[in-house]
């Protein structure tokens, strides 16, 4: 895998962990690389948008939060820097098929085939 890559994964990994924010200038600022540099080597490597990505992360940080305790929703959405809970709700809606109150007490959380892929790679 792309040394830079590799470096982008794990600084999003550590930010999620630390509360830290997981956005896309946010990130890149920290690699010291511009957005747009980073954006499309991402792009290339991954055929994915770097934003989309980054938005998968922060919802299944949701998604853990949600099933690890009683936060509340507006509280989760916020912690994983969704500005907008009604955003919130909606995206998360899009991603898990629920509202994240119903994933709270219905949802599971799943590792997809995509993400056991990246892993692999990510670990090679």
């Amino acid at each position: 895998m792309d040394g830079l890559l590799r470096a982008l994964i794990k600084t999003v990994r550590r930010r999620l962990r630390a509360d830290e924010e997981v956005t896309v200038e946010a990130v890149t600022k920290e690699l010291g690389y511009t957005r747009q540099y980073i954006s499309g080597r991402f792009h290339r490597i991954t055929g994915r948008l770097l934003s989309q990505f980054l938005k998968e992360k922060r919802l299944e940080k949701a998604a853990r939060l949600l099933k690890g305790g009683n936060v509340r929703v507006s509280q989760v959405a916020r912690r994983c820097g969704f500005d907008s809970e009604n955003y919130f709700r909606q995206q998360f809606r899009m991603r898990y098929g629920m509202s994240p109150r119903q994933f709270r007490t219905h949802g599971t959380i799943r590792t997809s085939p995509r993400r056991q892929l990246a892993l692999a790679a990510a670990t090679a």
